[in-house]
């Protein structure tokens, strides 16, 4: 059986070591191609490539004929990685964050994870990294997927009166105004044990146009979730109304309107802060 653990690979150019042994990468002809620019009138330069052989291609006597004829003729100038394993599929890296759910077992109890990562393994070392900091006991992780694409939102504002919420809820203010008269002078942060994770489709009204929203928001309610999904819209767009202003550009801030299509609690234990998972974006 043909493993990781019994392939033999290294790179060289040397005749009896290239002898039937399989190419581990495409092997490239590289070349510079001159031409003269139309708009400049100037001389410019291309770096081009050709392949030459794929990776996979078995190395009997006539592929090896032809790879001495291509280093003679100064094609081919780096040593080629050979192995004794046929290997034609490759890895692709994601370079998209997405969110990832993950349930590990923390000293016998099972935890549920919500965080943003690249790729699986990625997700592994970062969620090693983040429970060695913050847990005790000893675990195991159990579980990674990719978790539906959405926005999450986590609510950091401080516990604000029912009657006022009333108020904003049943449009008597504006939100900026709610916003702006009560935050400062707002109660206690909700404790963790009273706010859910909530999983929610919002539609969303703007300029005439309507377009649904997923999110997930960890709040104490579906109301106040809604309340955090205004919030970050309009922030959003002020951010981008000031990009605009910056760059000499007009803008006209729209307006939003927000309902529910679908909302339902989920079962999450933690959310990683989104400052710890960019730590490994790059």
């Amino acid at each position: 059986m043909k493993t990781r653990k019994n392939e033999t690979r290294y790179a060289t150019l040397d005749p009896k070591k290239l002898l039937g042994k399989y190419m581990v990468n495409r092997v490239l002809k590289k070349y510079t191609e001159d031409f003269i620019d139309s708009d400049t009138g100037k001389k410019e330069s291309i770096e081009r490539s050709e392949i030459l052989f794929d990776r996979g291609t078995f190395i009997d006597k006539d592929v090896l004929s032809k790879i001495q004829f291509y280093i003679s003729a100064e094609e081919i100038t780096e040593e080629i990685e050979v192995s004794n394993q046929k290997r034609i599929g490759y890895y692709i890296a994601s370079e998209m964050v997405y969110p990832h759910i993950s349930i590990v077992d923390i000293g016998g109890k099972k935890c549920k994870f919500l965080f943003y990562a690249k790729s699986i393994e990625q997700s592994i070392e970062m969620l090693k990294d983040y429970i060695e900091l913050n847990y005790e006991k000893g675990f195991s992780i159990k579980s990674v997927k990719e978790f539906t694409e959405c926005v999450i939102l986590i609510d950091k504002l401080k516990e604000i009166k029912l009657g006022l919420d009333a108020e904003y809820l049943q449009s008597h203010i504006e939100f900026e105004e709610y916003v702006e008269r009560k935050i400062e002078e707002a109660d206690e942060e909700p404790k963790p044990d009273e706010r859910k994770f909530y999983q929610i489709e919002a539609k969303i009204h703007a300029d005439g146009m309507d377009t649904t929203w997923p999110f997930v928001i960890r709040a104490v309610n579906v109301d106040r979730a809604m309340m955090l999904i205004n919030f970050y819209l309009n922030q959003r767009e002020k951010e981008h109304a000031e990009k605009c202003k910056s760059e000499g550009k007009e803008y006209a801030v729209r307006e939003f309107i927000t309902m529910v299509e679908e909302a339902k609690p989920i079962s999450i234990g933690c959310f990683i802060p989104r400052e710890f998972s960019k730590a490994y974006e790059d």
